[in-house]
């Protein structure tokens, strides 16, 4: 039978087989085309975002039933209470069988049901895979500190993350809590041990996650995302305590991150925070996916902060902040640390992006562009 047949049969009463088919069949055909995201839309044909852009299929408008049971199926995989389903807008992650993991996210629009389903890669990949640079390994190392990973949604942050937790589960014998929404990536325990809590099955919100995790002997603390001042600063002190938190930010670079995390505070307090940051703050990685030469796949280019006595000091004093990126551009030998600039540079140079590639994607498009002709070399 036809994709569009078992698609009008589903939707008129054809069953839960004939949708599970159909799902396998548009999860397997994105897969092999290399999605990273599938869209289910009522009336309208499956959508999917390959390489950053977002791609019709050659397929029939799904009927809303077929919606509204594809989600019944994918949260029957994940073991979700039908009540939960009854909110408007929910998220969790399953294992579709013969297919692999996704993070599902189900919402309404003009009174229908939609999907967007994230794939989640299985194994996760290593630090060469994802072209994370070497000196994030560093970081393994670490008893205590925050470590933030920040950038645009869609760039990575997750997949960095998992990475470099399976490498601290590889390497050290530590007990990792997460708190997410909802767990993305299953981690097996080689030396370390993992309690993966969801929010809305396990624990009841991030604060409430946070709070537990102190009490659950962690040595690294996971938290998906820092969304509130007071996440944040049940965070921070987690790190002036003695543990490793981990977490991702929206922001763009580190001294934007740096600056939301101080603007989190009363001005009446942020001298305070200033210090605590400088303190507590180990790095932070900020991602862009950014397409490569002559090919449609997107790679990494990053920028990272790591701890140094110039970082703190710029930290420290607000009249200062304004030379962080300085600091990253001179600490590039001793600390590791680099700008998106210079990374963009080098890859220019290596011929693995373009020229207005780079400057798009750079934060001083005019001293990048200044730089190449120079010939300088990150």
């Amino acid at each position: 039978m036809s994709v569009a047949a078992t698609v009008r049969e589903s939707a008129s009463g054809g069953g839960i087989q004939r949708v599970t088919e159909a799902l396998l069949r548009i999860l397997k055909g994105s897969l092999a085309a290399g999605a990273s995201d599938v869209h289910l839309r009522a009336k309208h044909a499956p959508i999917v975002r390959m390489e950053g852009a977002l791609r019709p299929l050659d397929h029939p408008e799904l009927p809303p039933r077929f919606v509204e049971l594809v989600r019944d199926t994918l949260a029957s995989y994940a073991e979700i209470p039908e009540e939960r389903l009854q909110a408007r807008q929910g998220d969790f992650a399953c294992e579709v069988p013969d297919v692999g993991r996704f993070r599902v996210h189900y919402y309404r629009q003009n009174n229908t049901a939609a999907l967007v389903l994230r794939t989640i890669p299985s194994p996760v990949p290593d630090f060469a895979t994802l072209r994370v640079p070497p000196v994030v390994k560093r970081l393994t190392a670490l008893d205590r500190g925050l470590v933030l990973v920040t950038g645009a949604t869609g760039n990575g942050k997750s997949t960095t993350i998992a990475s470099l937790l399976e490498l601290v589960n590889q390497e050290r014998s530590k007990h990792i809590v997460t708190i997410e929404n909802p767990i993305e990536y299953l981690f097996e325990e080689y030396r370390s041990t993992f309690s993966q809590r969801e929010v809305g099955r396990d624990v009841d919100g991030i604060r409430e996650g946070l709070v537990g995790a102190l009490r659950e002997d962690p040595d690294w603390i996971f938290v998906g995302e820092i969304r509130t001042p007071e996440e944040f600063d049940i965070a921070l002190s987690a790190a002036e305590a003695g543990h490793v938190v981990l977490s991702t930010l929206h922001a763009q670079d580190s001294a934007r991150a740096i600056s939301r995390m101080i603007h989190f505070y009363p001005e009446g307090h942020r001298d305070t925070v200033r210090q605590r940051l400088a303190d507590a703050l180990a790095s932070v990685i900020s991602q862009r996916l950014v397409q490569r030469r002559g090919a449609k796949e997107r790679i990494l280019a990053t920028e990272v902060l790591m701890r140094s006595p110039t970082v703190q000091d710029c930290i420290r004093d607000p009249n200062r902040f304004r030379g962080l990126a300085q600091a990253l551009e001179s600490g590039t030998s001793e600390y590791g640390t680099h700008t998106f600039d210079q990374q963009l540079i080098q890859m220019v140079r290596d011929g693995l992006i373009d020229e207005n590639t780079a400057r798009a994607a750079a934060s001083s498009p005019n001293d990048l562009v200044r730089a190449l002709k120079m010939g300088k070399r990150f």
